[in-house]
This record gives structure tokens, sequence and C-alpha cells, in this order.
């Protein structure tokens, strides 16, 4: 008994004597908790920079490592490329063999320039027509729009009327051959046919603004045909309205500019004209025939040089020519020169004209030299697009062109291996500014420059 009342007892202590130390320690305020955490937190990133900063000295001494590793295998491939290397009989070939493939390099490097600002220019190459995509047996595009697309793309129907009209003609012959399926209306199914044909064509080359305002014209009247009306019957309205279209447009349009410009030939005047323009030269002869003493200057630009066929067509008609190049123009325009008549492919609706490259260089002339500059143009190649320059919309023709030569011989750039780098452009259009013409002749009147959107509004009224 007396042994478990001194166990007991003992425990009691023990448990007296910790209350006792814990109730004699002292409690810490919030100052100084808040010192512990802080020493607790530069503790630990000191010990994270330390860290850090042993990574980095590993990771560099494996940088230079694999840097030495990579010195190595280039100085070995550079040893290996000085060791010649015998060449395989195959693989030789004779300098004939060289001379042909460095030219044939040559002429692909000038056929097509797709450098610079003209990048986004489309260039038609020859080697690879339009047709070589084509199967005849069952395409879409009709053998007559064929023939035309081969004619654009070799450039031997030229001009925007003569252009317009060769489309007139196709399109007549589409109609005169077209079989629309019983389930189908005619308007909606003539349509469709027929844009196959106008994309193929659009491939083979650029549509000029007078093309893509009869394109306009046709797809507007093929939707106005009424539902009920009979295959034949619709067939003599379009193949009328394609008549109509080109008698107002061109036939007659051209009557009318003809009678009105040559009122504006005097006696003793000498006229510039560029290039070869059907209109100009029919404006040239009707005022042969009426008795008018006048002279023409002819000028003319590489690489078509179409002022030749001009010149012989005038002097046939036993009238005074001269003919020079683009570059004797200032010269000929200062002394010689009173009268400037230009042809133009379209007139846009901010009243820029657009025309041949080489236009605007001579109106610009003339205009320093205070010349009139008259233009002609119909109205059908009036424009809605608008264009201060020369480069967002145009056409490439073949760069090879630019190498021929007067005599025939080849040029220095097609074979000299120094002018590899160089790209040839030829370009077709110019913009020539309002300022820069005087008037422009049209079968309604003669408008300066700044009236196209009222032409442009009427015809807009009359369409719909």
């Amino acid at each position: 008994m007396p042994m478990e009342k001194d166990t007991v007892n003992l425990a009691d202590v023990k448990v007296q004597i910790q209350n006792g130390t814990q109730q004699q320690q002292p409690q810490k305020t919030k100052a100084q908790l808040k010192a512990e955490r802080r020493e607790k937190q530069e503790a630990q990133r000191a010990a994270k920079a330390k860290l850090k900063e042993a990574q980095a000295a590993g990771g560099g001494k494996q940088q230079q490592g694999k840097q030495q590793q990579q010195g190595k295998q280039q100085q070995g491939k550079q040893q290996q490329q000085k060791q010649p290397q015998k060449p395989d009989k195959k693989d030789v070939q004779k300098p004939s063999e060289n001379r042909q493939l460095k030219k044939t390099d040559d002429t692909l490097k000038s056929q097509v320039s797709k450098d610079g600002i003209f990048s986004h220019l489309k260039q038609y190459d020859k080697k690879s027509p339009p047709t070589s995509t084509l199967s005849y047996s069952s395409s879409p595009v009709h053998p007559a729009f064929v023939k035309l697309g081969i004619q654009m793309a070799r450039e031997t129907i030229v001009g925007s009327n003569g252009r317009c009209a060769a489309l007139i003609c196709a399109v007549k012959i589409f109609i005169q051959q077209y079989r629309c399926p019983k389930s189908k209306e005619i308007r909606q199914h003539m349509n469709i046919a027929l844009k196959p044909c106008f994309n193929y064509l659009s491939q083979c080359r650029l549509f000029s603004v007078s093309m893509e305002n009869f394109v306009k014209f046709i797809k507007h009247t093929i939707s106005k045909i009424s539902p009920d009306i009979s295959l034949d019957d619709a067939r003599e309205e379009l193949l009328s309205e394609c008549d109509r279209y080109f008698e107002e447009n061109i036939y007659l349009a051209a009557q009318a500019i003809t009678t009105t410009t040559v009122n504006r030939i005097k006696d003793g005047d000498t006229i510039l004209i560029y290039g070869r323009s059907q209109l100009i030269l029919r404006i040239l002869l009707t005022a042969k025939e009426e008795g008018r003493n006048f002279r023409v200057m002819v000028v003319d630009n590489r690489p078509d040089l179409r002022g030749v066929n001009a010149c012989e067509r005038l002097t046939e008609a036993d009238i005074p020519c001269s003919y020079v190049y683009i570059n004797s123009a200032t010269y000929v325009m200062k002394d010689q020169v009173t009268k400037v008549l230009l042809s133009a492919d379209a007139l846009l609706a901010n009243g820029y004209v657009l025309g041949p490259v080489g236009t605007a260089m001579l109106a610009l002339i003339a205009h320093k030299y205070n010349k009139p500059v008259i233009v002609c143009c119909e109205t059908y190649k009036f424009s809605e697009r608008v264009q201060t320059d020369s480069i967002l919309f145009n056409e490439l023709a073949d760069p090879k062109d630019m190498l021929k030569t007067k005599t025939g011989a080849a040029s220095p750039l097609s074979d000299d291996p120094e002018h590899h780098n160089v790209n040839l452009v030829n370009l077709v259009y110019d913009a020539t500014p309002p300022t820069l013409v005087s008037i422009v002749i049209t079968e309604i009147a003669e408008l300066p420059c700044s009236s196209a959107p009222v032409i442009l509004r009427r015809d807009g009224e009359r369409r719909c």
C-alpha cells in the first residue's frame, strides 16, 4: 500500500512540474513572430539562389562541350568538301550540253519577272498554255473560246476593239450551238455554261475593260430572258442583242468619233500619233478624203513596233509621214507638232486614261510644250475602276520580246552570264493623269476626263 501511494505521488509530481514550467515560459509578441518568419523566408531565398547559380555553372559547361563538338563536326565536313570527288561517267556532261542548259535557265529567268513590285501580276507562260490542262472529250469550254484564248495569248488578236469584237463572235457561236436540258431554265443554265468559258479566257490573258463590260452586258441580258420563252426565240433575242451591242458601241461609235475629230484637224497641222490604232487611222484617212492637208508624226516604241504598219497605211493614202522612236519625242514635239491624237483602252472613274505603255510619257511631253492632247475613246470602254498608277492593275507581255533587235540578231542580255540576274518586265498599259489630257472625244460629246462618272451613271441607269 505505501508503495502504490509513492508511485502515484511521483506521477502527480511530474505533471505538476511540467505544468509549472509551461506557465513560467513567457509568450512571444506579434513582432517577434514576424521577425522569425522573415528570417525563414530569407534563408529559403538564399538557398534557392545558390541552387540556381550551381545549375547555371553546370549548364555553361555543357554548352561549351556542345559547341566544341559542333566545331569538330564542321571542321570534318569542310575537310570532306575540300577532298576532290571523282564524278561518275553518267553525271559527266558535255560542254555543249552545259551551254544549252545555261541558255534555257537564262531564258526561263528572263521570261517571268516575279520579283519586286510586279509580283502580283500574272505572267502567261507560252511553254505551258492553258490548253494543256483541257480534256477535249469532256471539257466544258466551247471550242470557239479555246481558239479565241490561243489567239489572245499569242497576240494574234490585239486592240481593245478587236478583242471585244472577237469575244462577241465567240459568244454568238456558243449561243447558236447551245442546248438546254429540259429540266432547267435557259437563263440559269446558260450563265452556268458560259462561266468556265470566260474563266478560260481570263487564264489565257486578262480581260480588257471593253471585254469586261461586254461580259457584264451579256450576263445581264441572259438573266432577263423570260422562263416561258422557247429556246429558238431566246437564241434570236440574244443574237440580236449581241449584234446591237457591236453596232452601237463599236461601229457607229467609231463613225461618230471620226466625224467629231475630223473637224478639229486644220490645214497645215502636224499630228502626232502613237503606235497603231484602228480608230486613229480611220480618223486620219477620213480627213484626207475630205481634202485636209496635214502631216503625221508616227511615234513608235519597242518591242511591238506597230507604228511601222500605221506608217505604211498612211503613206499608201498619200499622207506625208515621219517615223521616230519614243526617245526622240521631245525633239519632235518642241517645234513641229501642233496636236497630239491618242487612243485609249479605258477611261477610269477618276479620270485617268489607260492606254498603251508610253502614252503617259507623250502626254507629259505635250503638256510641257503646251500642245493639246486629244484622246478618242468609246463610252463602252469607261470603267468604274479607280487607278492612279500603272502597278496595281496591268498586264505582263512576253519578256522575251524585249530581247528582240531590229536586225534580228540576238540581244547581249540573252547569253551574257553577267546579266543572269536581270529580270525583264514587259508592261502593256500605263495610266495617264487627267491633268495631262485636254479633251476626250466620245460618240456622245466632247467631254473632260472628270465627266467619266456621269457616263457611268447613265449607263447604269440604262441597264436597270
